[in-house]
């Protein structure tokens, strides 16, 4: 599995850098294009200045300075709930948020970012999406609603907490901040999920409102700084999955001339696999610095527990697919490759 995912690495990574010498005319031999991006990650988040950088430095590298993207930070434009509309009718032109924030326009959004507990690395997700059919299948549901989409990365969701986490037991009374379908979950195990907003998450563990959150996985516990007032890093991860993506109006995309579409298109299908791989190398050095230099443990459901926690995650992915029929589909395909891979029976 090892060799045969770092070749299909290096195939995206070499793929990248032929788009990046694709010839395009200058800027002065075409109309200099003008796009608006909203994220939905705040400026101080680890994932906004990769996808700023991307944007604003290499696409305009790439493109000959004719497609110039700025990248506005969370709610700078538009609320992150109103990002799916306001990129749909084009009042922004892309955009990076959560599909989960319009699975009940889109159903098929919640496989990619509302089932918790289903891949156990990167790779697996990235196999499920690209080599399995996944992601088609999330391009052609959101090309029905005028918008391309693509997966940023495969990363983790992980809980830290005040307390270690070693059984099922421990889940009962926890106070957690949390959200869709993975509050169910942990309210299932005995847990009281609150959704609270992100700046409020430090002062809530501090004082005792919430036991324990997640926020992304190591880095961002890291760089929210839950690891100095919380201990314990929790596994198994809670989720491994495509929970953030770049959506781009179509009507815009199609008006771009036909070379920076191409380029635009290649390299953003190619860049989930450089990103995946990059935030994986962040997450393991954001762990050991917790653990070096903020007295972080890692505590580990054990394993019979863990079997209790598939099976909680198990009933949310079936509420999934009783949506539409492309869920149940996907859901399908999912219970057999997991079934393939050992993680399920």
């Amino acid at each position: 599995m090892g060799k045969k995912w770092f070749c299909f690495f290096l195939i995206g990574f070499f793929f990248i850098s032929i788009t990046s010498i694709i010839m395009v005319q200058p800027a002065a031999a075409q109309k200099v294009i003008k796009w608006k991006l909203q994220s939905h990650w705040p400026a101080s988040s680890a994932s906004f200045k990769p996808m700023k950088e991307f944007f604003e430095q290499d696409m305009v590298k790439l493109t000959n300075g004719v497609l110039q993207v700025t990248v506005y930070p969370a709610a700078a434009l538009v609320p992150s709930k109103e990002i799916f509309g306001a990129c749909r009718m084009g009042t922004i032109e892309a955009a990076t948020a959560s599909p989960a924030y319009w699975m009940s326009q889109i159903p098929i959004a919640a496989v990619a970012a509302n089932c918790p507990m289903t891949f156990r690395t990167p790779e697996e997700g990235l196999h499920f999406h690209f080599k399995l059919g996944f992601e088609k299948m999330l391009k052609d549901a959101h090309a029905k609603h005028k918008l391309l989409y693509y997966t940023e990365r495969i990363y983790p969701t992980a809980m830290i907490s005040k307390k270690p986490i070693t059984k099922i037991d421990d889940f009962k009374g926890l106070k957690v901040r949390s959200s869709g379908a993975i509050a169910d979950m942990l309210k299932d195990l005995g847990a009281s999920p609150v959704l609270i907003p992100g700046e409020e998450i430090y002062l809530s563990l501090q004082t005792g409102v919430i036991h324990a959150a997640h926020w992304g996985a190591a880095s961002g516990a890291l760089t929210m700084k839950f690891c100095e007032v919380a201990k314990y890093y929790s596994q198994p991860d809670l989720a491994m999955a495509g929970t953030d993506v770049i959506i781009i109006n179509k009507d815009a995309f199609e008006a771009l001339p036909k070379d920076i579409q191409q380029i635009l298109d290649k390299t953003l299908n190619e860049r989930v696999f450089k990103r995946t791989v990059d935030y994986a190398k962040d997450e393991k050095a954001s762990l050991d610095k917790m653990i070096k230099d903020y007295n972080v443990s890692v505590t580990t459901v054990n394993p019979a527990d863990q079997k209790k926690m598939m099976a909680s995650a198990m009933k949310q992915w079936d509420v999934v697919a009783f949506k539409d029929a492309d869920s149940a589909k996907a859901i399908g395909m999912l219970k057999k490759y997991l079934k393939e891979v050992g993680h399920i029976d």
